[in-house]
């Protein structure tokens, strides 16, 4: 892993840390080291991470992970047809008459602010 640099521009090679840490005991109330294994008061690996893992996975069936395939089961015959040509479908006929409804025509409305401070709407017949 490329080594980080700090703002005073010392090299720190963060993955060398990891490693050379990795059986510290981490800070916190989970009694835990850098890896994850669960440590006693001494600082000994009492239940490695990948013990507590699979003891999870035993008890608990159900979040285990399966794989399963998104694809649709291939059907043979639903493949030959699809090798035929497909027809092309006709066109349809633009009709000379419109089909959508002339819009009627709509008196044009102003608002109106009334004393105690309601909003009317009004017919405008201003023009």
């Amino acid at each position: 892993m490329a080594g980080k640099k700090t703002n005073r521009g010392q090299a720190i090679d963060m993955q060398g840390l990891v490693l050379a840490n990795e059986t510290t005991v981490a800070v916190g109330n989970m009694k835990v080291n850098a890896r994850g294994d669960q440590v006693n008061t001494e600082g000994q690996v009492v239940k490695t991470k990948t013990e507590q893992a699979q003891a999870y996975y035993q008890s608990n069936p159900k979040a285990a992970v399966k794989t399963v395939s998104i694809k649709d089961a291939v059907d043979v015959t639903a493949s030959k047809t699809m090798e035929q040509p497909v027809a092309e479908k006709p066109k349809a006929q633009k009709s000379s008459k419109p089909t959508s409804k002339p819009k009627a025509k709509q008196p044009k409305m102003k608002e109106v602010e009334l004393p105690n401070g309601d909003i009317e709407l009004v017919e405008d017949t201003e023009e």
